[in-house]
This record gives structure tokens, sequence and C-alpha cells, in this order.
């Protein structure tokens, strides 16, 4: 049945695999060297850490530069309502909807 079948395809593969030596060493080579390769870039180029920018007071914005000016922000978490909120409540007079 199935399990006779999968046997003898097996055994199939296994034939052509040792008939095509090449390509066989070609398959597991091929990957390897890549990977080598990218090791080797990412060696090359090592990632950058920034230094943190220290927060400055910006002092009060003008509302009128804002009329139909659209601020998007991500994700639309509770904390980053309460964040809009206080900004909103900081820096707008009444009337601008934010």
């Amino acid at each position: 049945g199935v399990w006779r079948q999968t046997r003898a395809l097996l055994f199939k593969n296994c034939l052509i695999k040792c008939r095509t030596k090449k390509s066989s060493v070609q398959e597991v080579l091929f990957p390897l060297f890549f990977l080598f390769w990218l090791i080797l870039m990412s060696m090359m180029h090592p990632h950058r850490k920034y230094d943190e920018v220290p927060n400055t007071d910006l002092g009060p914005l003008d509302p009128s530069v804002l009329l139909n000016f659209v601020i998007g922000y991500t994700p639309p978490t509770a904390l980053a309502r309460d964040i809009m909120r206080k900004v909103a409540s900081d820096n707008f007079e009444d009337g601008i909807d934010t």
C-alpha cells in the first residue's frame, strides 16, 4: 500500500542523489555559502547605537498656523489618547479639534 510506495519513492530519490553528486553538493554548499556571506556582511556593518536626545521646551504653539493641520499618531491606545489630551489642553485654545 502506501508504505511500499513511500519506501520506493525514498529509494528512488536516494539513487538520484547518489548519481548526481555535483548537484547534491551544491544543494548543501550554496545555502551555507550565502549564510556565511550574510554573517560576514553583518559583521562588517555593525548596528549603530544613537545617544538619547534630551527633552527641550519648545514653547507655546501658535494655533493660527495649525488651522487645517492634521497630526496622526499611532497606536490608538489609552496611553496615546492620554498624551493627545494633554497636548490639546496645554497648547491649543478652544475650537481646534485634536
